[in-house]
């Protein structure tokens, strides 16, 4: 009984603490959006980054003028806004993490964040434009990020104080980032 008792609590509390993940190369393959109301607690961006419910992003630079063109705040009675350029800097915290769009024009990851202040409404963010463009700061390493950290890899190398097997793998690693 006892055995059975435990079993039973295990698979109930894997089942409870089990994330739903999704990445960028599977999202290739969504066929259903916005109204099939799918949601995520992980997504893996085109950067390698993993991105969570509840972790902090930061809001980085607009990519237009004055205003964010991939991040929009408001609500159902308001409708959705374009981010203003006083939000530079600003962090938001990762509510949730859902596919927008539709079939004839694509789906994408929307990540819906905490507004700036308590009573402030949510942003919601198109997650791979925003990164891309600057609007959201990667949690992952930029292309030149990359390259300066394989430089100095190389430089200890020269110096002795690293393996040229651990300067391989790292190579191999940051060569995706470098690459894109």
């Amino acid at each position: 009984m006892k055995t059975k008792l435990l079993g039973l609590s295990l698979l109930v509390s894997s089942i409870a603490f089990s994330q739903k993940t999704i990445t960028s190369e599977e999202m290739k393959t969504i066929s259903k959006g916005a109204f099939e109301n799918i949601t995520y607690d992980i997504y893996v961006a085109k950067d390698g980054h993993s991105y969570k419910v509840g972790d902090t992003i930061k809001i980085g630079k607009p990519s237009s003028n004055k205003t964010f063109a991939y991040i929009s705040s408001g609500g159902a009675l308001t409708g959705l806004q374009p981010l203003g350029v006083s939000s530079s800097g600003d962090n938001t915290i990762i509510r949730k993490i859902g596919v927008g769009g539709l079939k004839k024009s694509g789906f994408k990851i929307i990540v819906t964040g905490k507004g700036s202040c308590g009573i402030c409404p949510n942003n919601q963010i198109d997650f791979e434009e925003a990164i891309s463009s600057g609007e959201i700061q990667s949690l992952g390493m930029t292309r030149e990020q990359a390259i300066a950290k394989l430089k100095e890899a190389k430089d200890l190398v020269d110096l002795g104080m690293m393996s040229k097997e651990d300067f391989e793998k790292l190579k191999s690693e940051l060569t995706v980032l470098i690459m894109k």
